[in-house]
């Protein structure tokens, strides 16, 4: 079974105040990911500029698009922007925020934006940083853990590596991915769904308890 138990709800965010740093086809590849280990998962698309989430389901299909709480896992594709009142709104609902961003310097400073509107929106306790686009072997690959110190947020140990099939698989589904795309899609879903947040706690505390 993939993380969070099946009577729980659960709303991971994506988000980035840049554009291009992979939000939305992690966004779909961690839908993927959940369906096919058998999990009911929706995707609700803010970045009504874009909407390329929206347009993959209506094309692609698989994953329905529903409002936070309609699915027991709702996985959040952001807008690149930090001046939104809705995504900050999204932010603070959320049970784990995923900070999306490649090692590249450009990401790194608008990334730094984004974790510094976490922090002061007191939401670190419940955001991590997802690598994506990683080259095996490079300088910026080695410098990660240097990076997740400037941002002042913990990374998770799972990383998407650079790969062409991830690109094709937003184009159409899961099958478009080897057996190496796929064990890694799969490994960060797993932790992300793993990690046990605040707002789970509360739900859980507010649930009768129906034990004898």
């Amino acid at each position: 079974m993939i993380g969070v138990p099946y009577n729980t709800i659960m709303v991971i965010t994506f988000t980035n105040g840049k554009g291009g740093t992979g939000k939305t086809t992690l966004s779909v590849l961690l839908a993927l990911a959940l369906k096919e280990a058998g999990r009911a998962v929706a995707i609700h698309d803010t970045d009504l500029l874009q909407k390329t989430a929206t347009r993959w389901s209506q094309e692609v299909g698989g994953i329905e698009l529903a409002e936070p709480g309609k699915a027991p896992i709702t996985i959040v594709d952001t807008p690149p922007r930090l001046d939104s009142a809705q995504t900050l709104t999204l932010l603070r609902k959320s049970d784990v925020i995923i900070l999306v961003t490649s090692p590249s310097p450009a990401d790194l400073f608008t990334s730094q934006d984004t974790a510094a509107l976490i922090r002061r929106e007191g939401l670190s306790d419940r955001a991590y940083i997802l690598y994506n686009r990683i080259e095996v072997g490079t300088v910026l690959a080695r410098d990660l853990e240097a990076m997740a110190a400037k941002l002042g947020l913990p990374a998770l140990a799972s990383r998407i590596h650079h790969r062409q099939a991830y690109q094709h698989a937003v184009l159409v589904g899961w099958k478009a991915l080897g057996s190496k795309a796929r064990e890694e899609t799969l490994r960060v879903a797993l932790e992300i769904t793993a990690i046990e947040q605040p707002l789970q706690r509360l739900r859980s505390a507010l649930q009768p308890d129906n034990r004898i």
